[in-house]
């Protein structure tokens, strides 16, 4: 039977944000972590606090240890970023926030930057929230294009794209091999999207994955802690020949006080289903 590699497994510092960032990367090390899912967010990086000259030091710190970013991912659900807002300040605001992290990405050389649609308020309307998110994504696009960065839009039930097939819309409409998708195992939970049917939809164009377990409401889970099927997940995306990364996503404050514990089960779960 066929298995993902175990360099396939991205660490991420998403669960040490009580931490310095020199923690984060002396617990990738000490787990023989080589490739990050980079999430940019206080305390180690906050997009607007940073110039992209200033994450040179930063690079300079996760190329010592022999760590490459995969994917930078900056927090964009509790700050006031949404693109899809009918407020001009707030989705031009937004636009900036994606184009600041895009250049703050290629210095860290990441090949993927991650993003979401946003959102209108509520009673907004569904058609007009979605022209406001497809032409910022244009937008943001073009900057990343420049870059040589590719950009892998996730779905969020809170947002215009919610499922795998408004993801499978959004990249058919804006029409670039800069920007593609991604599946996050929660985010499938949530709109009852099928995993296998998720993965054909959108084919050659899956590039990631937050990989994270679920029970109830209780999400971003170490995998195996929920109720998930995350073996059979493994199993599948080996078989149909995924070369990409998987993040377990371990976000929000649960395993924030012990992250190096949480990192260890995960990656104990994820190398039993790998090479």
């Amino acid at each position: 039977m066929a298995k993902l590699k175990r360099t396939q497994i991205a660490g991420a510092n998403y669960h040490y944000t009580k931490y310095p960032l020199s923690h984060f990367i002396r617990s990738m090390r000490e787990n023989d972590i080589h490739k990050i899912e980079f999430y940019a967010a206080a305390p180690h990086l906050y997009v607007f606090d940073y110039e992209p000259e200033e994450v040179k030091d930063i690079r300079r710190q996760l190329r010592e240890a022999e760590i490459d970013v995969i994917c930078f991912t900056a927090e964009q659900c509790f700050y006031p970023i949404s693109i899809a807002m009918d407020d001009s300040r707030v989705r031009e605001r937004s636009i900036r926030y994606y184009e600041r992290a895009l250049e703050q990405a290629a210095v860290l050389e990441s090949p993927r930057m991650q993003m979401i649609s946003g959102a209108g308020l509520n009673g907004s309307d569904p058609a007009e929230d979605w022209k406001r998110s497809a032409d910022a994504i244009h937008q943001i696009v073009k900057k990343a294009e420049s870059l040589g960065i590719t950009i892998v839009l996730e779905a969020d039930y809170t947002c215009t794209v919610k499922s795998t097939a408004d993801i499978r819309r959004m990249i058919d409409e804006i029409g670039s091999k800069n920007f593609s998708g991604m599946i996050d195992t929660n985010g499938l939970y949530y709109v009852k999207d099928g995993f296998e049917e998720s993965v054909e939809l959108l084919g050659e164009d899956l590039r990631h994955f937050h990989f994270i377990d679920i029970r109830g409401d209780d999400g971003c889970l170490i995998p195996g802690d929920g109720d998930l099927p995350m073996d059979r997940y493994l199993d599948y995306l080996a078989a149909k020949g995924y070369e990409g990364y998987l993040t377990p996503e371990l976000w929000g404050g649960k395993y924030c006080d012990d992250p190096d514990a949480a990192t260890k089960k995960c990656l104990e779960y994820c190398f039993r289903y790998t090479e």
